[in-house]
């Protein structure tokens, strides 16, 4: 495809074009008009974290690698068992693709909710630190913006084997900070910025 800048600039083709196997040549300006469509030539593509050292293709397996030239995803707990699902858009219409997380959930994790109080309401650009089973876990809270679609501003976080969380330490935006113990997993837990206590909004009955 040519230069996409410059509606004038011409790009000879870099090789043979097979036009039995679908391939064109054209100038992204004339697509509209010549009726020509990139979709579908590039199926997604979904990794899967190893020990936190490498990365396995499991495209083919989750069956999310579906050639529809999808430009969104929106990453969120939409069944309530507190695993990441995916919320997959594609270009030219059609359906949303809820793509849920089935992987054994062996191990523990924890929805925190955040309310800022002098820092904004949402706590954008808050830092949560949890020490858990002789591991540290940090995460910076912000809300997932991608292409045409936002993340919620919520974090899920995995702890492993853990099943407590020893401390969790709180570093609003303002620069306030804040200590937990002893907070339990497999819940969802909501902090309010200058409140002592956490509050504990849902937890499984096995805890």
């Amino acid at each position: 495809m040519s230069q996409p800048l410059d509606r004038t600039h011409r790009t000879e083709p870099l090789g043979k074009i097979d036009s039995a196997a679908g391939e064109f040549w054209t100038h992204t300006f004339e697509m509209p008009k010549r009726g020509d469509n990139l979709s579908a030539f590039e199926p997604n593509k979904l990794f899967l974290n190893v020990d936190g050292k490498r990365f396995l293709n499991a495209s083919f397996a989750s069956q999310a690698d579906i050639d529809s030239d999808s430009r969104s995803v929106m990453v969120g707990d939409f069944d309530g068992d507190r695993a990441p699902d995916l919320l997959v858009g594609s270009v030219g219409g059609g359906p949303l693709r809820l793509f849920l997380n089935r992987f054994p959930g062996e191990h523990h994790r924890v929805n925190i909710t955040l309310r800022g109080v002098e820092s904004n309401r949402s706590a954008i650009g808050a830092r949560v630190t949890i020490e858990a089973s002789g591991q540290t876990i940090v995460r910076d809270h912000f809300a997932a913006n991608g292409f045409m679609g936002q993340s919620p501003a919520r974090l899920n976080i995995g702890v492993g084997s853990a099943r407590t969380i020893e401390k969790l330490t709180m570093r609003w935006p303002t620069g306030r900070l804040q200590v937990f113990h002893d907070l339990p997993v497999d819940c969802d837990v909501v902090i309010v910025e200058g409140s002592e206590k956490f509050e504990l909004a849902r937890q499984d009955a096995a805890n």
